[in-house]
């Protein structure tokens, strides 16, 4: 060696390296194929389980919920001969579920059959079998044809055992579904008519629903329009010439705020904000035209959201509004103050006031100040709605909402944030 020259010892260095890399990279080929048990098939187990369940939860029938289920076993664990097969305790049958597939008749143990239970996977000499889901007719159990050649590892049987637990509570959950369909489907054939509970409960929900759209546009817009009409009238049977032209210039200036109250009401009906600029400048432009008409000091706090559920920004959107509304209308407030607050999970918004307050009895018993609508906006989230209020000592609602339907215990606390004030 001390005779090579570097330049000699460098080819070597490089030759022996690259003979190195090559020769592992031919042994890992060889391992592969011959000894799988020494590695997994495609990386992280609990990131193919949740990519897995992803998958399978999205079919909406049973028989392709098997498929599809086979066919993310057949992937992952890189083996061919997967199939469902169908138990019948009456006949003691088995037969296979799906009838494209070829399968290699082992005799399967009865005793066995009947034994398995969920999350049990049981090894024998041609297969592995599991158990899948039980009704009072059948067994459905999963078989996995090893060839005597191919043997699953601790981590690829525990992630098989997840994924039928998982499988037998889409399947289940598919049932219940498909029932009460039936049970729809049978009711409305014998009735031969629509079904009438259903019916009667949407009408009255449009009904209620425009029964407060009249309400607030009688309340407005039309006494409004109804005193633009007899000022019209004044105007036609005037005689005096001279203050004509300005008694019709501040006429035209109540048309003009009349429709803009009208347009106000189409943008609550539909915020176009919301679908082009997004939640954040929604809020704001409906906090905006809050502050022309308050006579209280509007404190509050926007923080942007990161949602997978769109429709919870309309949600966000209406209980802003609702709260707002009512904090104009019934509150006789000084200080207003709401939060909108991002959390792990999902939002939380805080609102308080040093307004009149109410007497809570008064309103779990009575629907006034839209308190219901908004706890059945939340609820129908999974979420939690909490107030606190008594005659005199204003009003404090907590409102939080998780994607991921955690528990939240509820307990009111100082509200250490950085606020924009804004004065009515």
């Amino acid at each position: 060696m001390t005779d090579l020259s570097i330049t000699r010892m460098t080819e070597l260095f490089f030759f022996t390296f690259l003979s190195l890399m090559a020769l592992f990279y031919i042994k890992e080929r060889v391992d592969y194929r011959k000894r799988k048990i020494l590695f997994s098939t495609k990386g992280d187990y609990i990131h193919r389980l949740y990519t897995t369940v992803d998958s399978i939860g999205r079919v909406v029938k049973i028989e392709d919920l098997l498929e599809k289920f086979v066919q993310e076993v057949v992937l992952q664990l890189e083996m061919e001969s997967v199939y469902v097969l169908t138990y019948d305790f009456q006949t003691h049958q088995v037969t296979l579920t799906n009838k494209s597939k070829e399968y290699n008749q082992h005799q399967i143990d009865e005793v066995l059959l009947e034994q398995l239970g969920l999350g049990d996977i049981k090894k024998t000499d041609h297969f592995y079998i599991a158990f899948i889901h039980q009704d009072t007719s059948y067994k459905r159990i999963l078989v996995v044809d090893h060839n005597k050649s191919i043997y699953l590892k601790d981590e690829e049987l525990l992630w098989l055992e997840l994924l039928l637990l998982y499988l037998n509570n889409f399947i289940e959950n598919t049932k219940m579904v498909e029932d009460l369909l039936d049970q729809l489907k049978h009711m409305k054939e014998a009735d031969n008519r629509q079904l009438p509970w259903l019916n009667k409960l949407l009408w009255l929900r449009f009904e209620e629903e425009k029964y407060q759209l009249a309400q607030e546009l009688h309340d407005t817009i039309l006494q409004e329009q109804l005193h633009i009409a007899r000022e019209m009238d004044v105007l036609m049977h005037m005689k005096d010439s001279e203050n004509f032209s300005t008694k019709l210039g501040k006429l035209h200036e109540h048309m003009i705020t009349s429709l803009n109250d009208l347009r106000g009401y189409c943008e609550n009906l539909k915020p176009p904000l919301l679908d082009t600029l997004g939640l954040n400048a929604a809020l704001e432009k409906l906090i905006q035209k809050v502050q022309k008409r308050a006579n209280f000091e509007l404190l509050y706090t926007i923080d942007r959201l990161y949602l997978e559920d769109e429709r919870l920004n309309l949600m966000i959107y209406r209980l802003f509004q609702e709260l707002l509304n009512n904090a104009l209308k019934h509150s006789y407030a000084n200080a207003v103050t709401i939060h909108l607050q991002s959390t792990e999970e999902g939002f939380e918004v805080l609102y308080s006031d040093d307004g009149v307050g109410c007497n809570l009895d008064d309103i779990i018993l009575t629907e006034s100040m839209g308190i219901q609508g908004m706890q059945e906006r939340v609820q129908a989230f999974n979420g939690k709605f909490a107030l606190n209020s008594k005659v005199g000592e204003g009003m404090m609602i907590r409102i939080r909402v998780s994607e991921t339907q955690y528990p939240y215990p509820y307990t009111y606390s100082t509200l250490n944030r950085p606020t924009y004030m804004i004065r009515g």
